[in-house]
Parts: C-alpha cells; sequence; structure tokens
C-alpha cells in the first residue's frame, strides 16, 4: 500500500464549529491541515438547528450563567461557565464580522427560546438550519494557510519524549502520516454509535479512543444527554427545541400535556423532559398549533414532516442520543493532560456543561473556547517516528455486527447485565490491528463504545451493580 506523508504545524481532526473556529484564529503564520472523516459537512455542527445562546443583547450575563449552572445540576465548573457566557456576550458580533447573517423581524433580532433558558436569547441563521448557514459561511473565510482534506481517517496519535508530535491514518485507501507541532482533536461526540440518535453516523468517539491511547485524561464519560424530540419515523431527525420556545407542547394521543407536572412545562430541562418521554406509555407528540409562521421559521421540519406524510402540527417524537458531556479533560485553553495535544467542542470535558447541557450552549462552546485553543496552541518540532506492522486490504463488518447491541445499553436507563455481555464479547476484537481503512474506523468505534461502557458500569451504586462493575473492570483492564 502506498504512504503519504505531510508535515504541518497544526493538525485539527475534525471539520465542525469548534475545529474551523480553532483554524480562523491561529496566525496566518502556521501551517494549518484540516481533516475530516467524510465530508466537510458529515458533522454534528451543520446539523444544528436550535441556534447559538448569547446573553448579547442582555445587560449581563449572569442569567445565562445561572440557567447553565441549573441545567447542568449544579455540575458545571461555575468559573468554566463564566468563561463561556462572558465571553460568548461577544460572539454574536465575532460572526457577524465573519459574514454569519442572524436572523431579523425588522430591525431586531428575531431571537428565541429553548428548554431551561430563562429568556429569549436564542440566535437563529436561517430559522432552523442555523449550522448549515453558519459553517458554509466560515469555510468560505478560511485563510490560505489552512488546508482542508475530507475522507481522511486519523487512527492514532504518535508521540515523541511526551509530547504529540503528529497523526497517522488513511486518506482514502492511502496511508497517511502527519507529522505536527501540535494536534487539536475537535472530533465532536458519540452518538454515531447507535442508531436512533441525532448525530451525523460519522461521529463515533473517535477522538477518546486517540486521546486515551497516548495517555490522556478522559473525564465525565457517564454524562450523556438525550434529546428528548427526535421524529418518531424509521430515521431520525432532530425536532428542534426551539418549537417548544415558540409555543409546542408535548401531548399524548388525548392531547392532555404531558410536562404539565413540571413548573417550565415543556420547556422544562431535556434530561427531565426525556426521561418523562421515556416512561410514558403510548406515543407523544408535538403540538405546534400554537405556532406561529411555523413554514417561514421552521423551514426545514415543514419539509421533513412532508417528506414523511406527517401533520406538522401534530408530530410524534421520541427521545434519541443527543449530546456528550463528558470527553477529553482540559484546561480552560483546552490543554490535554498530554504536551502538544489539544481538544475542543464536543470531544473535550470543558466544564460547562455538567450533567445536562443548556439548549444551544453548544455552538457557543466551540466558538469561546475554539478561540481561547487557537491563542494557547505552541508549536514545538520533534523527531516523528512511526512502527508500523504491514498494512493489508481487509474487509470486516465487526461494529456492525455489535451496533445494535451497543444500542440496546447506550440509552437513558441503561442495563448493567447487556453492557457487562459486551465488554465480553468485545474484549479480543477492540484489539485489532489497523489492518484496512474500514476495519481501522470500526476498530475505532467499538474501542469508544467499551470506554463508555466502562465508565457507566463505574457511575452505578448498588452491591449487584458493584459487583458487575468489577467484573467489567477486570474484562476491560
Amino acid at each position: 500500500m502506498s504512504l503519504q506523508f505531510e508535515r504541518v504545524d497544526v493538525l485539527i481532526v475534525g471539520a465542525g464549529l469548534a475545529a474551523v473556529t480553532v483554524a480562523l484564529h491561529l496566525p496566518h503564520s502556521l501551517n494549518v491541515l484540516v481533516v475530516s472523516k467524510h465530508e466537510v459537512t458529515s458533522a454534528n455542527s451543520d446539523l444544528a438547528q436550535g441556534g447559538i445562546a448569547s446573553s448579547y443583547l442582555e445587560p449581563s450575563s449572569v442569567d445565562h450563567e445561572r440557567d447553565t449552572l441549573v441545567a447542568s445540576k449544579l455540575a458545571a465548573v461555575p468559573d468554566r461557565v463564566y468563561t463561556l457566557v462572558e465571553e460568548g456576550r461577544s460572539a454574536i458580533r465575532d460572526l457577524e464580522r465573519f459574514g454569519v447573517v442572524f436572523d431579523r423581524e425588522g430591525a431586531e433580532y428575531a431571537v428565541g427560546r429553548e428548554g431551561a433558558h430563562g429568556m429569549n436569547r436564542i440566535f437563529h441563521v436561517g430559522g432552523d438550519e442555523t449550522g448549515r448557514h453558519v459553517m458554509a459561511t466560515l469555510r468560505r473565510q478560511l485563510p490560505d494557510n489552512v488546508t482542508v482534506m475530507e475522507h481522511v481517517l486519523i487512527d492514532s496519535l504518535v508521540k515523541t519524549d511526551d509530547r504529540v508530535t503528529g497523526a497517522t491514518g488513511f486518506n482514502g485507501k492511502t496511508r497517511l502520516h502527519v507529522q505536527a507541532g501540535a494536534v487539536v482533536l475537535a472530533t465532536g461526540g458519540i452518538g454515531g454509535l447507535i442508531d436512533w440518535t441525532s448525530n451525523c453516523r460519522s461521529v463515533t468517539g473517535d477522538g477518546l479512543v486517540l486521546a486515551d491511547e497516548v495517555g490522556a485524561r478522559l473525564k465525565n464519560l457517564s454524562r450523556i444527554q438525550f434529546h428528548p424530540t427526535l421524529l418518531a419515523v424509521d430515521s431520525p431527525h432532530l425536532v428542534t427545541e426551539a418549537l417548544r420556545g415558540a409555543g409546542a407542547t408535548l401531548v399524548d394521543a388525548s392531547g392532555r400535556h404531558v410536562m404539565a407536572h413540571h413548573p417550565l412545562g415543556s420547556l422544562a430541562p431535556r434530561d427531565e423532559v426525556a426521561r418523562s418521554l421515556t416512561r410514558h406509555d403510548g406515543t407523544v407528540y408535538l403540538d405546534t398549533s400554537r405556532v406561529e409562521r411555523i413554514d417561514e421559521r421552521f423551514p426545514k421540519l415543514v419539509e421533513t414532516c412532508r417528506m414523511y406524510g406527517l401533520d406538522a402540527t401534530r408530530i410524534p417524537v421520541r427521545p434519541g442520543l443527543h449530546f456528550h458531556m463528558g470527553g477529553v479533560d482540559v484546561d480552560v485553553d483546552g490543554r490535554t493532560t498530554v504536551a502538544g495535544l489539544y481538544a475542543v467542542g464536543e470531544v473535550a470535558d470543558s466544564g460547562v456543561h455538567g450533567k445536562n447541557r443548556l439548549a444551544s450552549n453548544s455552538l457557543l462552546e466551540c466558538w469561546v473556547f475554539g478561540k481561547r485553543v487557537a491563542a494557547a496552541v505552541t508549536v514545538e518540532e520533534k523527531p516523528f517516528t512511526v512502527n508500523e506492522t504491514t498494512v493489508y486490504e481487509v474487509s470486516d463488518d465487526l461494529f456492525s455486527r455489535y451496533r445494535q447491541q451497543i444500542g440496546e445499553w447506550l440509552t437513558i436507563s441503561p442495563q448493567i447485565g447487556e453492557i457487562v455481555s459486551f465488554l465480553e464479547n468485545t474484549q479480543q476484537l477492540a484489539q485489532t490491528k489497523h489492518v484496512s481503512r474500514q476495519l481501522s474506523e470500526q476498530t475505532l468505534s467499538l474501542k469508544a463504545a467499551r470506554l463508555l461502557a466502562s465508565a457507566v458500569i463505574r457511575t452505578e451504586d448498588s452491591d449487584e451493580q458493584n459487583r458487575l462493575a468489577r467484573t467489567a473492570d477486570s474484562i476491560f483492564t
């Protein structure tokens, strides 16, 4: 098999908003390579519907800070939250300088409200297609010192003298070695590990595995958010929370409000709504009859409903895996515990989400901390040596064989016995060598699932669960 070698100052793994933000703000004197596992648009940032939360129009960031902490179950790190919301006040103005045009009603911004927010502070672009419009605009602004490569799978990082000095992978089917003065992980979350998710299928926790295998600390991996409203059809589609902010309510088949017991009603925090809907017996619908100008404000949703022959005023919904609050442990500037390695966006645990992310804080996190990473990156060239075994062309479906099993335990209420069984069944397969791009990609997914499985088990408390956890620990190690 042929080998391609690249030498750059900074390698950014991922092509969503976190990656692009870093690339936009790095010094133009640096040679930067951005790699995407598939097309650049196969990033969760491109799918973002709800918008970007910011206290830009408020007297201060105090209320946004409070809402973020409360939604996190007070598990977020207060000073990190302050950094997010305070520096996030300028995000709207910054994005406008890069050409992003936010929706307006006349001369005023058309801000919306979502779950657990105390007021309207969600900025949109193109109604419910904020992510697509923002990403298209920002990618056009990437400077000449940034090269973007699609269909590049990074399967391992390289260390020299305790510093990350590059990575290996595949460019298409060609083996790829990249020497880099610094590496930034911006690989996104974990949702693509299962079928019922709002995420791109390609977002499968690669960054967690890459970081773990070079000794970077991971944190809070069991903190997983389930979005309460995915379209309940054969192929899941996100139904934006902004609908509920615009007046939609969650009802049962008889029209009864299923969140009437909560003080915030259908705008309760996502984790609480998702748990209520999971426990509910029967189909839950989103009643949008009170949402004004739904065709204009939510064009993507209306078109999706038409595609499935659904009435857009009564939409069947169910929870699905949405966001990973845990990830690679980083400081406030995105530094990991390994020199030369940074992480930003959903792959990182920046400390701002705690046990439950406040709606529309994710794009804000990418922008705020992406800028901080760009300012903090230090480039250091060291020798780059890779010792690889011969690479063979092999086809295997090892991940697809376990995809359904992962989906059975990666849920709101995981069954510990099923997780232990998964760990036992995949112990040997997870040690597979990188013998082809397909097998390498699937092995990364299995390893990511195993990291999550171990973390979920270790959060359980009962005697039986602890016994199973000890069993799993022996399997995992």
